[in-house]
């Protein structure tokens, strides 16, 4: 059971109505639903390593010295190579695993990055980072680096990030897990959003300045939220 009360879903709440029964066991007491949106990482958001792993091996005795030798190596090859090369090619160059992530998914990745204006900016503990981790790192999911799939219930106090698996929980009820919370006004619109042709995208901005690229199921679900956010 969900640690709040499940709350009477308004009629004028946006959202398929299995959708709001999911975010509805979240609610507080009292809590107006606005609507939810089932919502995912914009497509080149950067990929999840697991860098306690990393940190834990480097301290044993005889990878102290492998790695020694590796960094200079690493350093020498990502100093002349091109970074499209590198993040074709051989990303571990960069400490980054790509966990079975095909040459033709990293070779789309790494030619439109240049051309698609970002998918968020901030440093390791803005707002933008954390509400990236928060998703990455989705409980239950262990295996999959890239899990990029997340609901969205907003009120008129708070957004509330809660956890979604599959692609077909879009339209489902299922029991989802809190995420992360933004209370009302720490975040807004970014007015300077870029048009993507390839996705519904709206990116959202945070009051210590960082911002991250989201991507609706459509059009018509990123305009409704869009006029739900309106003034607030």
């Amino acid at each position: 059971m969900s640690q709040y009360q499940s709350q009477p879903l308004p009629a004028a709440a946006f959202g398929d109505y299995r959708l709001q029964r999911t975010a509805g066991e979240h609610l507080h007491p009292g809590e107006p639903m606005i609507g939810a949106w089932a919502m995912k990482l914009d497509r080149l958001a950067p990929l999840w390593w697991d860098r306690d792993t990393v940190r834990a091996a480097s301290y044993a005795p005889l990878a102290w010295i492998h790695n020694f030798f590796a960094a200079l190596w690493r350093g020498f090859w990502t100093y002349f190579l091109p970074r499209w090369f590198v993040e074709i090619f051989v990303p571990n160059l960069h400490l980054r695993r790509p966990y079975g992530l095909s040459l033709t998914r990293r070779a789309y990745r790494a030619l439109r990055r240049p051309l698609h204006g970002g998918s968020l900016s901030g440093g390791d503990g803005s707002t933008a980072r954390q509400f990236w981790r928060a998703v990455r790192t989705t409980p239950g999911e262990k295996l999959r680096a890239d899990h990029d799939l997340f609901t969205v219930l907003l009120t008129d106090r708070r957004l509330l990030v809660l956890s979604r698996w599959t692609s077909l929980q879009h339209n489902q009820h299922y029991r989802a897990v809190p995420l992360y919370e933004l209370p009302l006004g720490s975040w807004w619109l970014r007015p300077d959003t870029p048009n993507d042709v390839w996705a519904a995208r709206q990116d959202l901005l945070f009051a210590d300045g960082s911002w991250i690229a989201l991507d609706f199921q459509d059009s018509d679900e990123r305009e409704a939220f869009r006029a739900a956010t309106a003034g607030r």
